[in-house]
C-alpha cells in the first residue's frame, strides 16, 4: 500500500461516517471500548486485587476541556474512559461523569477493593451516590470550610476538630474526614471517604496527583497533544483512542520493567545486608527519592529496543506496588518554587514602577494650572516673554521635583531589596553555619567511637597477652615438676635389676 493512501486512512480514522470517503463506511463509537480498555489494564494482574482510579478535568487552551477517568499506576496514569467538550460550553458535567461511570459497571470483579479519587471541584452528593452504586470506594477532596449535617439533625456543623461526619444527604452510612497538614502551605488537605477508619489511609490520596503527569505525558512531556490542529470534539475523541492504547501499552512495558528492576535491587540487597540493622529507624522520616524516569518513556525505549532487534513488541501486565502509607512533612518549599515566587514580585514591582512612570498624575495637574492665564491686572504690568519665562520656570521646578520623588523612591526600593538580599544571604550563612556545625558534631563523635574502639582492643590484646603468659608460666612449672620426677625414677632403676623384656604378641 502507498504510504499517502496508508496516511489517508489513518488521518480518516478520527473522521465521522459521512466525511469519509468510500461506501457503507463506519465510525469509530470510543464508549464501547472503555470496558475493553479496563479489561485489557486487569489482565494479568500480578499482585493485591486492589485499583485506584482518578477523574479529573484537563482543559487544552480555550478549545477543549477533556473529563478523563484514569487507572493510577506507577507514578503514571492510564486513561480508560473520557468525554471530551467544547471549552466554556454551557451545561452541566453531571450527564457525562455518569455516562463514564456507568460505561465502566461489572467490568471490576466483586472482591476487588476500588477507589475512586477526585479534587474537590468535582464534589457532589450525586457523584457520591454513583460511585456507591458501582460497589466503589470514594475519596473526595472538600474544602475546608465545607459543612455537614447529620442524618435527621437540623443544625449543620463544620469539618474543623471533627474526625467523624454523617453523611449529609441523609443515608446511615459514616465518612471519615482526613486532613493531611503540610507544613508553608496555607490550608489543609481534607479528604471525605466512605472507608471505616482502620481501612482508609489518608496517603493514598497521594496517588491522585499522578493524573496531573499523565496529563504531561500527553502534551508536551509524550505524545505532544497541543500542538493539534483539530477542533472537533468528536475527532479528538477518537484520537484520544489512538494515545489512550499507546499510552497503556507503554506503561504496562515499563512498569513491568521497573518491577524486574526492583525485584533484582531487593534480591541482590537481600543477599548482601541481610537483617536490617539495630538502630536503624523502621520508616523513613523524609520523602524517599522519586523516580529519575517515567515507566512511560522506559517502556518507550523498551519498545523500541525491542523493533531495532526485530524482537515481537512486547504487550506487558500491571505488577501492582504498595499503596503510599504515609505522608511527608515539607521541610521547605523546592528552590523551582522560590525562584517562580521570586520573579513574580520582580515583575509586579516593575510593572508597578513602569506604572508610576508612565502615569504622572502630579505633574499633569502642575502644567494645567501653570497654564491657566493670569489675572488682567498682573498680565498688564508684566510683558508677555516674562510671562512665559516664569511659566517656564515652573513647570522646570515641577519637573524636578518630580525627578527627585522618583529617584528617592528608586533610592528606597534599592534598599529594601538590598536589605532583603542581605538578609537572604545571612540566612543562607546561618544555614551553612548550622550544617558545618553539624558536620563538625558528626565527625567528633565518629573520632570519639573511633577512639573508644581503638581502647577497648588495646584492653582486650592487653588482656590476651597475659592470658597467654600466664599460660605459658603453667606450662614451665609443669615441664620443670616432670623433669624433676624422671631424674629421680632414673636414679631409682640404675640400682635396681635390669626389667625383662616384654613377651610378644602371638
Amino acid at each position: 500500500m502507498p504510504a499517502e493512501r496508508l496516511r489517508q486512512r489513518l488521518r480518516e480514522f478520527c473522521y465521522e461516517a459521512e466525511a469519509k470517503r468510500g461506501k457503507k463506511r463506519r465510525e469509530v463509537d470510543v464508549q464501547h471500548c472503555f470496558p475493553d480498555l479496563l479489561r485489557s489494564v486487569l489482565r494479568g494482574w500480578e499482585g493485591k486485587k486492589e485499583l485506584a482510579l482518578s477523574m479529573d478535568a484537563m482543559t487544552l487552551g480555550e478549545r477543549f476541556t477533556v473529563l478523563n477517568i484514569s487507572v493510577m499506576y506507577r507514578g503514571c496514569g492510564i486513561s480508560i474512559a473520557w468525554k471530551i467538550i467544547e471549552a466554556g460550553q454551557e451545561g452541566a458535567w453531571r450527564p457525562h461523569w455518569e455516562g463514564l461511570l456507568a460505561g465502566l459497571e461489572g467490568v471490576v470483579p466483586s472482591d476487588w477493593k476500588v477507589i475512586v479519587m477526585a479534587d474537590r471541584g468535582l464534589y457532589a452528593a450525586w457523584l457520591y451516590q454513583a460511585i456507591q452504586r458501582l460497589g466503589w470506594h470514594l475519596m473526595l477532596r472538600v474544602n475546608e470550610d465545607l459543612s455537614f449535617r447529620a442524618a435527621g439533625e437540623e443544625a449543620w456543623s463544620g469539618l474543623e476538630g471533627q474526625r467523624r461526619m454523617e453523611r449529609a444527604w441523609g443515608a446511615d452510612e459514616r465518612n471519615r474526614a482526613d486532613a493531611l497538614g503540610k507544613r508553608d502551605t496555607r490550608e489543609k488537605l481534607v479528604v471525605v471517604t466512605d472507608l471505616d477508619e482502620k481501612e482508609a489511609n489518608a496517603a493514598w490520596y497521594q496517588m491522585r496527583f499522578w493524573i496531573e503527569d499523565e496529563y504531561k505525558d500527553h502534551k508536551s512531556g509524550g505524545w505532544g497533544w497541543e500542538q493539534t490542529k483539530m477542533t472537533d470534539p468528536k475527532r479528538a475523541e477518537r484520537q484520544w483512542l489512538a494515545r489512550a492504547v499507546a499510552m497503556q501499552i507503554a506503561v504496562l512495558v515499563g512498569g513491568q520493567e521497573e518491577a524486574n528492576e526492583q525485584e533484582r535491587k531487593r534480591r541482590a540487597t537481600k543477599k548482601r545486608k541481610g537483617k536490617r540493622r539495630v538502630g536503624r529507624p523502621p520508616k523513613p522520616v523524609c520523602r524517599p527519592r522519586g523516580r529519575e524516569q517515567s515507566v512511560l518513556v522506559a517502556g518507550q525505549q523498551t519498545i523500541q529496543a525491542a523493533v531495532i532487534r526485530g524482537q515481537e513488541v512486547p504487550t506487558g501486565h500491571v505488577v501492582a506496588e504498595a499503596w503510599p502509607k504515609q505522608t511527608y512533612r515539607v521541610g521547605k518549599p523546592t528552590k523551582s518554587w522560590a525562584s517562580k515566587c521570586k520573579e513574580k514580585e520582580a515583575k509586579k514591582r516593575y510593572h508597578k514602577n513602569k506604572q508610576a512612570r508612565t502615569c504622572r498624575a502630579e505633574p499633569g495637574e502642575t502644567r494645567t494650572a501653570a497654564a491657566q492665564p493670569k489675572k488682567k491686572d498682573q498680565s498688564a504690568k508684566s510683558p508677555k516673554h516674562v510671562q512665559r519665562r516664569e511659566r517656564g520656570k515652573q513647570e522646570r521646578e515641577a519637573e524636578r521635583r518630580l525627578r527627585h520623588a522618583e529617584r528617592e523612591k528608586r533610592k528606597l526600593e534599592q534598599e529594601e531589596y538590598r536589605v532583603q538580599k542581605q538578609r537572604e544571604r545571612e540566612e543562607r550563612k546561618r544555614e551553612l553555619e548550622y550544617k558545618r556545625e553539624r558536620r563538625l558534631r558528626a565527625r567528633e563523635q565518629r573520632e570519639q567511637e573511633r577512639l573508644r574502639r581503638l581502647q577497648w582492643h588495646a584492653e582486650v590484646k592487653c588482656e590476651r597477652e597475659q592470658r597467654l603468659a600466664r599460660k605459658l608460666e603453667r606450662m614451665a612449672r609443669r615441664a620443670s615438676a616432670v623433669a624433676a620426677t624422671s631424674s629421680a625414677l632414673s636414679t631409682i632403676l640404675a640400682d635396681s635389676q635390669p626389667l625383662a623384656s616384654l613377651p610378644k604378641p602371638p
